[in-house]
């Protein structure tokens, strides 16, 4: 399977105003043109804000599906300029009902795995001025999901990014977001996305905490 990488996006963190005040995020990333490095931790260029709950060695990545967005032009009746969720890389065709956790792609040089969906936050509301925002992407299941990098290399807009090994769990990134969102309690499916090796440290944890309560 092989993808298009139709925007490539970094930023820094920045303060910005909002409706309901000044927000400090990176979240506004702004496409290049240009080639550009992946190391294991983010792209040159790209850093977070929050680094407790995004970036890292499990989040190095945000991916979002470039298809996603005709949805939420036609939801909210308005265009969403790439790359509106905040994402690294914007890339045609993928699904997360179709790729797993740790399911491996060569992107340019650079060979990359899947490891949790995307949580989205309030910072999507903030920035957009919508405030069921998040409920809506939640809801939706078109979360888009972040990726580690296991070899670093350089990446280039316009690249395709190419599934080179599937997991072997077949743990879909939708279900994950199934079992996060809507079926809490089911102690078997969290159980066997648990078993999945490649999954992120703060999604497991997240997990385990919902087993024991579960």
């Amino acid at each position: 399977m092989k993808y298009k990488l139709l925007s490539l996006n970094v930023g820094r963190p920045e303060v910005y105003q909002t409706d309901k005040g000044d927000l400090e995020s990176a979240y506004r990333k702004k496409p290049v043109q240009s080639t550009t490095f992946l190391s294991f931790l983010n792209f040159d260029g790209d850093e977070q804000a929050d680094k407790k709950n995004h970036g890292g060695r499990d989040k190095a990545v945000c991916l979002y599906p470039a298809q996603h967005y005709r949805h939420w032009e036609n939801h909210y009746s308005q265009p969403f300029p790439f790359p509106a969720f905040g994402e690294n890389i914007t890339v045609e065709g993928i699904e997360e009902s179709d790729v797993h956790i740790g399911d491996i792609f060569q992107l340019g040089e650079a060979i990359v795995q899947i490891t949790e969906p995307r949580k989205p936050c309030y910072i999507i509301a903030r920035t957009h001025g919508i405030d069921d925002f998040p409920a809506q992407v939640t809801a939706s299941g078109y979360t888009g999901f972040y990726l580690r990098v296991l070899k670093e290399g350089d990446v280039t807009p316009g690249d395709m990014m190419t599934l080179i090994e599937r997991h072997p769990d077949q743990i879909s990134v939708s279900e994950v977001n199934n079992v996060r969102y809507h079926d809490r309690k089911n102690q078997d499916r969290i159980k066997r996305i648990l078993k999945v090796d490649a999954l992120s440290g703060s999604l497991r944890e997240t997990l385990e905490k919902m087993l024991e309560k579960a």
